[in-house]
């Protein structure tokens, strides 16, 4: 079941804080697409090492910033202990409870094979393709049984709206130029010898207490449409209730200058972030930023999520600040929830994030719902 689990939960999944790589998208800073005439407040990607960032770097066994008393770069607002909040700004609407459900359908979905009409836009398709450029085929052009959705402007320009018209279990060829938008073409015209194998359409199962007792009652106890409804409205409500405080304690803390060490982390996390699929798409990280992200280059990136990583920044101080005012530690059962990931995060990284846990459960606790 597509669960809303904590925040904490969610930022291991995605291999980062909150303070997250995630939040290193383009959608965080999409009026950004070129360079500031002015350089970034952290400088350039060439001042870190982000090549060989671990998650763990900075951190004690504790879950805290090596070295770092929060407190001493935050001041938390007096009633942090028992944050005064609206009922009515947490509570989910039935729009948003209807809005998991939909998703969770969405998520169990099965697909039937489609081979008896011509493909059309916003079909997904399934096919074989050879690319070459000049008769020879290029490193990374050929693939078998790849999903495309037509219309997507996943491919090459031109690549999609070619297949548009063509029937399962014809062979055809695909004409295009890659303007500037795959390094390797580089401005070159290539011919794809497609094989359109079918055409994948999707069917939704019939929300019943049926499906919901077959597919949720052994692993989640939930037994009927009622039963799932509700247990939507719950989560939906920890999870709003856990953004509502950390919101405001953003908005009501006093913070002085900023740890270099804590913000160098979110930068190198960052750059790590893309480094890493550049590394496996075999890009460099630049040419990888203009073409997957939209970014002229790493110090673009940078100037773009400045802001972002600032707020990232102190939001890690805040958890630990908490802590440290409360005196807050994970339990065993917290710190041992995140065992599955201490070799990909290192136990630091993942005691850090059993910290978030706890700090969260104190301070929704404590929090004044009215």
């Amino acid at each position: 079941m597509k669960r809303i689990i904590s925040k904490a939960v969610c930022l291991l999944c995605a291999g980062a804080l909150a303070l997250t790589a995630a939040g290193c998208s383009k959608s965080a800073a999409s009026s950004s697409t070129s360079a500031s005439s002015e350089a970034s407040v952290y400088g350039s990607a060439s001042d870190y090492d982000y090549q060989n960032f671990a998650y763990s770097d900075g951190l004690d066994e504790n879950g805290y910033w090596s070295g770092i008393r929060a407190l001493d770069y935050v001041t938390l607002p007096e009633d942090y202990a028992s944050i005064p909040l609206k009922k009515a700004d947490i509570e989910p609407t039935e729009e948003d409870v209807q809005s998991q459900i939909d998703s969770l359908l969405s998520q169990n979905t099965t697909t039937q094979q489609i081979t008896d009409r011509a493909a059309a836009d916003g079909d997904t398709v399934n096919i074989d393709y050879v690319g070459t450029v000049d008769g020879v085929a290029f490193t990374g052009g050929t693939y078998s049984g790849y999903s495309l959705t037509l219309g997507s402007g996943s491919f090459i320009d031109g690549f999609e709206d070619q297949i548009i018209g063509h029937k399962p279990g014809e062979t055809f060829e695909v004409n295009v130029t890659a303007e500037g938008n795959a390094v390797v073409l580089s401005n070159k015209k290539a011919v794809f010898s497609v094989t359109l194998n079918y055409i994948s359409e999707e069917i939704l199962p019939e929300l019943t207490d049926a499906w919901v007792e077959e597919n949720f009652s052994s692993t989640d106890g939930v037994h009927t449409v009622e039963d799932l409804r509700d247990e939507y409205q719950k989560m939906l409500y920890q999870n709003n209730l856990n953004t509502a405080v950390m919101n405001y304690l953003l908005a009501n803390s006093t913070f002085k200058d900023l740890p270099k060490e804590v913000t160098d982390y979110q930068v190198n996390q960052c750059l790590n972030y893309y480094y890493t699929m550049a590394q496996y798409y075999g890009y460099d990280l630049d040419s990888f930023l203009q073409a997957a992200a939209g970014y002229n280059s790493a110090d673009d990136l940078l100037d773009a999520m400045s802001d972002s990583i600032t707020e990232y920044a102190r939001e890690a101080l805040l958890y630990q600040a908490v802590a440290e005012a409360m005196d807050i530690a994970p339990t065993q059962e917290q710190i041992d929830t995140y065992s599955a990931y201490t070799e990909t995060y290192g136990a630091n990284y993942c005691t850090m994030v059993a910290l978030m846990d706890a700090v969260s459960k104190a301070l929704t606790t404590g929090a004044q719902v009215k």
